[in-house]
C-alpha cells in the first residue's frame, strides 16, 4: 500500500489501534501502586518519546529525502513532540499545558484529516503516525494517568505560546513560500478544515480564534468540576458551622 486515503480501513485500523496502545500504557501506570515504579515508568516513556522526536524529525532531514516545505521540524505538531518528553521526564507545569492544549486542542486534528500521502508501505506513514501517537496519546496519558488538572492560567500560557509560534513562522512561511503550521499562503497537500476557513491572509485570524476557542473548550470540564468541588466545600463549611 504505497499510498493513504482518509476515511478508510487504513485509517480506521491506525486510530483503533492508537485507542488500545494509549489505554494500555494508562492502565499500566495506573496498575502500579509503588509512586517510584510509576515515576520508573514515566521515565522510560519519556525517554521512548524523545527517540521518536529525534527519528521523526532527523529522518527528513536526509539530503536524499530533504525538502523546504516538509522537512524542518516546524509544525505544531513537531514542537508538541519535543515537549512531550520534557513533560515526562521533568514535570514542567508549562510542558504539560502545551503537550494538553496544544495536543489535544490541536494535534488531534491530525487524526481527522490527515495531511498524509504515504501508505503503510512507505516510511512517511510510520513517521507521520509515529509522530501523532507521541503527541496526542501523550496528552491523554498526562491526564488519564498522571492526573494532569489542567487551570486557566496553563490555558492563557498556551495560548500565547500559540500566538507567538504564529508570529515566528507566519513571515517565515512567506519569506519561503512554504506553510508550516498552515499559516501560509499554500494550502494543505490533502482536504482539511483549513479548505472552508476562505483566502489567505484572511483564514489566519480565523485559524487563531478557532484555535483559541478549541482549547478553550478543553477548559471547561475542568472549570466545571473546580466550582462544583468550591461548592460542596462551601456547603461543607455550612453544614459544620450549624
Amino acid at each position: 500500500m504505497e499510498s493513504f486515503r482518509a476515511f478508510t480501513p487504513t485509517h480506521a485500523a491506525v486510530i483503533v489501534t492508537f485507542l488500545a496502545v494509549t489505554g494500555a500504557l494508562v492502565f499500566a501506570r495506573r496498575r502500579l501502586g509503588d509512586e517510584k515504579r510509576r515515576a520508573a515508568f514515566d521515565r522510560a516513556l519519556g525517554v521512548l518519546a524523545a527517540l521518536i522526536y529525534v527519528v521523526v524529525n532527523a529522518w527528513p532531514l536526509r539530503p536524499k529525502h530533504f525538502s523546504l516545505e516538509w522537512s524542518l521540524p516546524l509544525h505544531v505538531c513537531d514542537i508538541t513532540t519535543l515537549v512531550v518528553p520534557v513533560a515526562l521526564l521533568t514535570r514542567s507545569r508549562h510542558a504539560r499545558a502545551l503537550v494538553y492544549f496544544w495536543g489535544i486542542g490541536l494535534s488531534t486534528q491530525g487524526f481527522i484529516t490527515p495531511d498524509l500521502r504515504d501508505g503503510p508501505a512507505r516510511i512517511g506513514f510510520w513517521m507521520f503516525w509515529l509522530a501523532h501517537f507521541s503527541v496526542v496519546g501523550g496528552a491523554v496519558y498526562e491526564v488519564a494517568a498522571r492526573g494532569y488538572r489542567p487551570t486557566w492560567r496553563d490555558y492563557r500560557f498556551a495560548a500565547a505560546a500559540g500566538l507567538m509560534y504564529v508570529a515566528l513562522v507566519l513571515p517565515l512561511d512567506v519569506l519561503l513560500g512554504v506553510n508550516y503550521g498552515y499559516v501560509g499562503p499554500a494550502m494543505p497537500g490533502q482536504p482539511s478544515i483549513v479548505d472552508a476557513l476562505g483566502p489567505w491572509p484572511y483564514r489566519v485570524a480565523v485559524m487563531i480564534v478557532l484555535a483559541a476557542v478549541a482549547t478553550a473548550l478543553l477548559m471547561l470540564p475542568w472549570d466545571l468540576a473546580a466550582r462544583l468541588r468550591r461548592r460542596d466545600g462551601l456547603a461543607a463549611q455550612n453544614v459544620g458551622a450549624t
